[in-house]
């Protein structure tokens, strides 16, 4: 169990340095990023890139450039293209987004034959530090899929319980999020789906995860719930990691968190042959480097 974002860290620093490659990197704010991963020693980069606005940005902010190792390729498709292609060459272990669209950068990742895709589907995991909770939290998918039907379901619940694994869960409590702990098939769709992936995990048919559902949101994280609903679940009140039914509740549980609840947040998006960060323009600088060190460590 890791219960905050410093232990996360503590994981991998001291350990061999890994290499990120960021996707049209002249951007001020990535670069910023990037150099305070670089100042705490847990990362290099490769920027890829329109040079002469990488070095103009970065004389901006004050950043030495000479920390790090530049490709130039002003055009975005190429550049996209560029910055995979030194992932699959080894040369680094996650991707960035840097200024490109979104459209592009996930079209380079998803091309067939030079992309890199690995699993059935691309899905985001969110990871908080909650004030309120007694470890971190791992939530999916509240970015990349907008209403998945159960087979969508049971690949973003294997792309996070395989993440979590990297970081050292051997068997994370997976809670399988509804409006309710009982099935209502007709009335509530996700209820069934939740206790249908809930069977095939108890069966092993996902692996390396204890997995429960349906769960409303107190079932899977407030045991005092658990007690006044007479619930008993292998995962109630001690989620490590919440799938939640589609895009609409992830969003509201990521605002909730951050802006309400005080949380701080990584985002990652899972599925690629490596992690991928791919931040908000809105994200803190904090919620930057952190997505940055989250893959790092999962890498």
């Amino acid at each position: 169990m890791i219960k905050d974002f410093k232990e996360l860290l503590d994981r991998f620093t001291g350990k061999e340095k890994k290499r990120i490659a960021v996707a049209m990197a002249q951007d001020s704010e990535v670069l910023q990023a990037l150099d305070a991963a670089r100042a705490a020693g847990i990362a290099e980069s490769v920027l890829v890139g329109d040079e002469d606005k990488i070095e103009h940005i970065a004389g901006q902010i004050h950043i030495d450039l000479t920390q790090y190792e530049i490709i130039n390729e002003p055009d975005e498709h190429a550049c996209v293209a560029g910055a995979v292609q030194v992932v699959k060459a080894g040369d680094a272990q996650v991707l960035m987004k840097g200024l490109c669209s979104t459209a592009v950068f996930l079209k380079g990742i998803l091309n067939k034959e030079n992309g890199l895709r690995s699993a059935k589907l691309l899905s985001h995991l969110a990871i908080f530090e909650s004030p309120h909770y007694h470890k971190l939290l791992f939530m999916s998918d509240a970015a990349m899929n907008i209403a998945p039907d159960i087979n969508e379901k049971i690949a973003i619940t294997e792309n996070a319980v395989r993440a979590a694994n990297r970081l050292g869960y051997e068997a994370p409590k997976v809670a399988l999020i509804s409006a309710v702990e009982k099935v209502n098939a007709s009335g509530m769709p996700s209820s069934a789906e939740a206790a249908v992936i809930a069977k095939m995990g108890e069966r092993g048919q996902i692996k390396n995860a204890v997995i429960d559902g349906p769960l409303a949101v107190d079932n899977a994280l407030s045991h005092h719930a658990n007690e006044v609903k007479g619930l008993r679940s292998p995962v109630g009140g001690d989620a490590d990691i919440c799938i939640v039914p589609n895009i609409e509740t992830g969003n509201v549980f990521y605002k909730l968190l951050t802006i309400l609840g005080g949380a701080q947040v990584a985002g990652v998006i899972l599925g690629a042959s490596v992690p991928v960060v791919l931040t908000s323009r809105a994200d803190s600088d904090s919620a930057k480097f952190l997505s940055i060190a989250s893959a790092l460590a999962i890498s």
